[in-house]
């Protein structure tokens, strides 16, 4: 049996010194493969993490508002000649909220998961170690925006292959998918552009993250079952990547739209009771291949027996997929 996998992704410095030592509270020797990130890359996290014995994942997004990539390359100029000059500039509309530019949205697409890789290859030859990338998010609009889905195909791809003109490898990563998404995407057999975007989710997934983010509330039978959805039309129409399938949650106490969570401002007992619960019913409904928990910021943060619980669900989680 595949050994479970255990991530955590965005999370706060504040928070960062406590996860790992509440992932080393862990008994020996770990039931999980852990991976660990949050958004860029840094020096100081890449070294602590590798000295846990943990794997680093930094997180690359697709919100315009998330960093400096889409303002244009950044390479060398010997680099540079070796590439079309026709998308070395900023990526249009990137002024402005639009997620997606106006026209040749799969050619930007792809020229910005480049530029991710651009920044991890200097990163590397700055000594900076880390293990896989993540991307964040499928937004819900791909499941209806057949200019969404090309935009962020490309970007997959780009993220996948780099530039094989600077001798970049293939390499896979975490996908995070919207629970919108996952749950309304077409399959593959609806049309050729369809099909081709789930070959570029297919060729860049090491692991597919469904944002479930139940609601602590009601029967975990039924939650398990209901969030559950887009992971079961996984392991019938895209087996390979329902193999590959990692359940996301979140510690439950910040307001977010979307988030779910402890709704109902109920105490922390209740919560660790609800999260295991959920946790074995996920299994019972469909067996992911591991956990992973979102956002460790602000009122995930504080106090701090909050995140040492919903780490510990972590811990949980193993435990049952490894038995």
């Amino acid at each position: 049996m595949a050994r479970p996998v255990a991530l955590i992704t965005n999370f706060s410095k504040d928070a960062f010194a406590r996860i790992l030592a509440q992932i080393a509270a862990e008994p020996e020797p770990r039931r999980a493969d852990w991976y660990i990130g949050t958004y860029g890359i840094s020096k100081p996290m890449a070294e602590k993490i590798a000295a846990a014995g943990l794997r680093y994942a930094p997180v690359f997004a697709i919100q315009p508002h998330t960093g400096k990539f889409r303002a244009g390359r950044r390479l060398r100029k010997a680099e540079g000649v070796l590439l079309d000059p026709d998308f070395a500039g900023a990526i249009p509309a990137s002024g402005s909220p639009a997620v997606i530019p106006p026209r040749k949205r799969r050619a930007w697409g792809i020229e910005l998961g480049q530029r991710f890789r651009d920044y991890m290859r200097r990163q590397r030859a700055a000594g900076v170690q880390f293990d896989v990338w993540q991307f964040d998010e499928i937004l819900g609009r791909c499941a209806t925006s057949a200019a969404y889905r090309q935009f962020t195909g490309g970007i997959l791809r780009g993220l996948a292959e780099g530039r094989p003109e600077l001798s970049d490898r293939a390499e896979q990563g975490f996908v995070w998918f919207s629970f919108k998404a996952l749950s309304e995407l077409p399959s593959p057999a609806f049309s050729p552009e369809v099909a081709r975007f789930w070959e570029e989710v297919e060729r860049a997934t090491l692991f597919l993250v469904g944002e479930e983010y139940p609601l602590f509330r009601g029967s975990v039978t039924a939650a398990a079952r209901d969030r559950a959805e887009g992971h079961t039309r996984l392991v019938g129409d895209l087996r390979g990547l329902g193999r590959r399938y990692v359940c996301a949650m979140t510690p439950g106490w910040k307001p977010a739209p979307g988030l779910g969570g402890n709704v109902d401002h109920k105490p922390l007992d209740f919560v660790t009771s609800w999260r295991q619960g959920f946790i074995e019913a996920r299994i019972a409904s469909a067996r992911p291949r591991g956990y992973g928990q979102f956002s460790f910021t602000k009122e995930n943060l504080r106090p701090s027996e909050r995140v040492d619980e919903a780490v510990a669900s972590l811990h949980f989680a193993s435990e049952q997929l490894a038995s």
